[in-house]
């Protein structure tokens, strides 16, 4: 079994293009923007949830009532809590430490913000831990949920075949545990 945990790399490197419908999300269409008001937020200076080489912030998630919980549930303060109804661009290692605790409404992620690359092995490779809170196969269950929700909305092949590549790069220990796809 992949005892693999997750942890924010501080090393940020944005990718910025003047258009960034050149970026794919993970149903291989344009990359959609994350950002939802005028606030300061974890998106790159256009409002996408589009950082590389290491990809900190590269998962878009709403945040509700339902999941104001979400800063202070992965070691973080509370500052989600203010947060309520605009998106977040958050960090693998964040979001599933968050789905490992059973947490979310299940309707959390804007798929269509999400970018391909955060289902690639050089992403998810880059992560070891989260905030010393990890549990045992969070990044297996993170990305097994991730892949689950947005496949529910939008049964994509593209995001079904991106998936199976993932796993086939860690066949010796990653069972998916999503039954519909």
């Amino acid at each position: 079994m992949l005892k693999l945990s997750l942890a924010c790399n501080n090393k940020v490197e944005p990718f910025r293009v003047n258009n960034h419908k050149v970026l794919k999300n993970i149903y291989g269409e344009p990359l959609q923007m994350c950002r939802t008001s005028h606030e300061n937020g974890s998106w790159d200076p256009d409002g996408y949830c589009s950082e590389k080489g290491g990809g900190v912030h590269q998962i878009c998630m709403k945040v509700t009532n339902d999941t104001s919980d979400f800063s202070s549930e992965t070691g973080q303060t509370d500052w989600s809590k203010e947060r309520v109804g605009n998106n977040h661009c958050m960090c693998l290692g964040a979001w599933a430490l968050y789905k490992a605790k059973n947490k979310g409404n299940g309707n959390e992620l804007v798929c269509d913000s999400i970018p391909e690359m955060s289902l690639n092995s050089n992403y998810i490779d880059n992560w070891n831990k989260w905030n010393h809170n990890e549990l045992s196969d969070q990044i297996i269950n993170g990305v097994d949920s991730m892949v689950e929700q947005c496949y529910q909305r939008k049964q994509s092949k593209y995001l079904k075949n991106k998936y199976d590549k993932l796993r086939k790069n860690y066949s010796n220990y990653w069972e998916s545990k999503i039954n519909n796809i």
